[in-house]
């Protein structure tokens, strides 16, 4: 059997509403036995009434700053990695008083097999269910949040 590889990740991250949701820090994607960083020339994790929702591609169809960088095919990952290693979101904050409020995760992973497989990941707690919740990451709070594989 062939070893499928990973060709995109795609990060959807919501931010939570209010004027104190966002942040000016770092977010890392960690999968496959790496860590990517979710950032674009765009302004990233802002705070907003509504809340925002942003996507991050690595690889295929990149829209990520340093693509070459933050790319699952340099070096290659292989869908086999996805097992072997946890799924984290990690916030490094830009100073003790930034806090970033977290809402929600999915991250889907393409590979090169048949049918250009797909795998999702989550975090379960903040996966709608009626309920409007976040998670607050910082300083004083905790800083990474591991995904479940959902399918």
């Amino acid at each position: 059997m062939a070893e499928e590889n990973i060709t995109k990740i795609e990060a959807s991250v919501r931010t939570a509403a209010g004027s104190d949701s966002g942040t000016d820090g770092w977010v890392y994607l960690g999968i496959g036995g790496r860590e990517f960083l979710l950032d674009t020339p765009a302004d990233n994790f802002p705070s907003s009434s509504e809340g925002t929702t942003e996507t991050f591609v690595l690889g295929e169809g990149a829209n990520v700053s340093n693509p070459g960088d933050n790319d699952p095919r340099n070096p290659q990952l292989h869908a086999s990695d996805l097992d072997r290693f946890p799924t984290y979101i990690r916030f490094s904050h830009k100073d003790k008083d930034d806090v970033w409020h977290l809402e929600r995760v999915d991250v889907a992973i393409t590979t090169s097999g048949d049918g250009g497989h797909i795998r999702h990941y989550d975090y379960r707690a903040l996966a709608d269910n009626g309920t409007k919740r976040s998670l607050r990451l910082g300083a004083g709070y905790g800083a990474v949040v591991h995904l479940a594989s959902v399918y």
